[in-house]
């Protein structure tokens, strides 16, 4: 039985768009299918004017509105248009803003520490390299499992980002004994896979 009037289907609508933006540009792979369900079963409510809720509680809002209202019809198409595409653009540029934010505070110890390495500069290099250790640890961490639109359908990005961590790695033993020839060319593997995320 309908149970759903024309406000409640499109509020469920409404807010169906939203959870699909946040689960598609704003959380990481294990929220996004749980948060697709959910926006999948308020779509098939606003489909069918059906909410089980609703029947259990013996609510029926049907009534509420005249199905023949045009004008909140049209106000809720406009509202989900203008969702839909400023709710897109604005998460793509602010989940990318995010992003490039993130990579520059791992460039930032990156850079000092190839400076310093280059310098021969020993104590400040060591200092630079555990920043550096630090930083791309929680960047690498975040961006393994949550993937902003600028990398999402990269193939390689993930590839990347181990290949960043082992350079890294493979670095520390020169930095601490001091062979900082040998660091200084171990960490400029890292730098063209750096530019690349920064042009994304």
């Amino acid at each position: 039985m309908k149970n759903l009037g024309t406000v409640d289907r499109l509020l469920r609508v409404i807010l169906a768009e939203l959870i699909i933006l946040v689960a598609f540009f704003w959380v990481g792979t294990e929220w996004q299918i749980p948060l697709y369900l959910i926006a999948a079963l308020l779509l098939f409510q606003a489909a069918t004017s059906t909410c089980g809720l609703y029947s259990l509680l013996g609510k029926n809002s049907c009534e509420l509105v005249k199905r023949k209202d045009r004008k909140l019809m049209t106000v809720a198409v406009a509202a989900f248009l203008v969702l839909a595409v400023a709710g897109s653009y604005a998460s793509i540029v602010l989940t990318k803003n995010i992003f490039l934010e993130d990579l520059e505070k791992v460039k930032v110890p990156y850079s000092w520490a190839l400076q310093y390495s280059g310098q021969g500069q020993r104590q400040e290099a060591a200092e630079q390299y555990e920043k550096l250790g630090s930083v791309f640890g929680a960047f690498q961490e975040k961006y393994s499992q949550y993937r902003p639109l600028a990398v999402k359908f990269d193939r390689n990005f993930i590839a990347e980002l181990n290949n960043i961590s082992e350079t890294i790695s493979d670095t520390k033993e020169d930095i601490h004994q001091g062979n900082l020839t040998r660091a200084h060319e171990e960490l400029q593997k890292a730098e063209p896979l750096l530019q690349k995320m920064q042009r994304m």
